[in-house]
């Protein structure tokens, strides 16, 4: 099918990866330190990347490509959604990462003297 759809210039591309927040669809993406159109039924040829691109690399072109593809774009969205959630926060902190800490179990005798110490420093 021949569509508007945009095109990515590699050479003016700086990888800043703008234009993959401003994509609803989902349709770019960062590759090899460059953005990408990942698939063309992702996009709607609408331009909301266009205008978001610092360096001029996004542009439109008419050429044959697949039909933009509605339901692929919502199931792939609600996919990222998903998996966005299952993941730790991006800064890398080690004090974002959830930690769980194993005490033996608690000693059953009453008797103060022969409880071992639980400090750890």
């Amino acid at each position: 099918m021949i569509r508007l759809i945009i095109t990515i210039n590699p050479d003016l591309c700086d990888g800043c990866g703008i234009c993959v927040s401003a994509c609803h669809e989902g349709a770019i993406g960062i590759v090899d330190g460059k953005a990408k159109l990942l698939r063309d039924d992702y996009c709607d040829g609408l331009g909301d990347c266009l205008s978001a691109c610092p360096t001029n690399a996004i542009t439109f072109e008419t050429r044959d490509a697949l039909e933009f593809n509605a339901a692929e774009v919502k199931k792939n969205l609600e996919n990222q959604k998903i998996s966005s959630q299952n993941t730790n926060l991006p800064c890398g902190c080690p004090s974002t990462n959830t930690k769980t800490i194993q005490h033996p179990d608690e000693p059953t005798s009453t008797n103060v003297a022969s409880v071992p110490s639980y400090l750890n420093q």
